[in-house]
């Protein structure tokens, strides 16, 4: 498969993807769409999301560039043959668990270290009350870093192919906007063991101090970081 093709498809999921996230923001905080399974009674506001366009079509914009270059130069290292469907399966879990890991602690270290939060890490928890883009609502150097994680996963395994990159891809910025959404976790995503749901990520934002991994929460569980009650301003 070509290189400009690869390149083609995987900047179109980014853009897309994206795209749809923030006009989902917008409906979610100016015309109250899923009013009735929000997860916060705290109210959204309109000037909070046009103040933080800004930021997060910046941050989009350098993540489409930093992924293009990625993809044009280095596709021979992280892009291998299709094997068949189990592996497609097997290579987005591997990834997606070491990816997880290595954010754990990272995310976890942004917390811990005083002088990391103040300088970077604060400005995603402006959020509070976050709404889906805002997962891009975040100091440039902070989600470049994090990038590290799913490269880690990819080279450990000698590359994947296009198709586990795609839908590795595709499954990473879904998640991110749904968990950074303010709404409840639809009934699937409740039902898969250990997934991160959203509930699980918007009690972070409310608090603070806990719930540092994004996809499998049982890290949390594990290194007892999880985040057991609710603060008064949750719905039931």
């Amino acid at each position: 498969m070509e290189v400009n093709f690869i390149l083609t498809i995987t900047l179109l999921i980014l853009i897309v993807i994206n795209i749809f996230g923030i006009i989902y923001s917008y409906l979610i905080i100016n015309k109250g769409f899923l009013k009735s399974i929000k997860l916060q009674t705290r109210p959204h506001k309109i000037e909070n999301f046009y103040n933080r366009l800004p930021l997060i079509i910046f941050n989009l914009f350098v993540l489409i560039i930093v992924t293009g270059l990625g993809i044009y130069f280095f596709s021979e290292y992280i892009i291998r043959d299709f094997r068949n469907l189990g592996w497609i399966f097997a290579e987005v879990l591997i990834v997606l668990l070491i990816d997880d890991i290595y954010f754990y602690f990272y995310h976890r270290l942004m917390h811990e270290n005083k002088y990391i939060y103040k300088k970077i890490h604060k400005i995603h928890h402006r959020a509070s009350t976050p709404f889906p883009s805002e997962y891009l609502y975040t100091h440039p150097l902070e989600w470049m870093i994090g990038m590290i994680g799913p490269f880690i996963g990819i080279t450990l395994l000698g590359g994947i192919s296009v198709y586990s990159f795609w839908l590795l891809l595709v499954i990473r910025n879904v998640h991110e906007l749904d968990i950074h959404s303010g709404l409840k976790s639809n009934m699937l995503i409740r039902k898969i063991p250990f997934s991160g749901t959203n509930e699980h990520h918007d009690l972070h934002h409310s608090i603070l101090d806990g719930n540092y991994a994004s996809s499998f929460k049982f890290l949390d569980k594990i290194f007892k970081t999880d985040i057991t009650s609710k603060p008064r301003f949750y719905n039931d």
